[in-house]
């Protein structure tokens, strides 16, 4: 049951992903920007879901690589939640 659990919330955060890096263009000024925002993104994002693999990913039956991909992803939400509000304001 954690299993499926966990594979749902990490669907739902690698959507945040996927709008994220979408969204960003359109709602940043330059592309050195973009390149910034999406690089520290993505280092917040490993290094977030390395510490989280080290510490749960041996837990149970749960995949250490479904433990890294939620964390991942978790990271990205409140970029995405934000990009999300912007765009309504235009």
């Amino acid at each position: 049951m954690q299993t499926l659990l966990l594979s749902i919330f990490t669907l739902v955060t690698l959507g945040a992903v996927i709008f994220a890096h979408r969204a960003l263009p359109a709602r940043v000024a330059t592309a050195q920007q973009v390149l910034l925002v999406r690089a520290v993104l993505v280092s917040v994002g490993v290094l977030f879901g390395a510490i989280m693999t080290w510490r749960y990913g041996q837990l149970g039956d749960l995949s250490p690589w479904l433990v890294f991909f939620s964390a991942f992803g978790v990271t990205h939400v409140p970029a995405a939640v934000i990009l999300w509000l912007k765009g309504l304001e235009a």
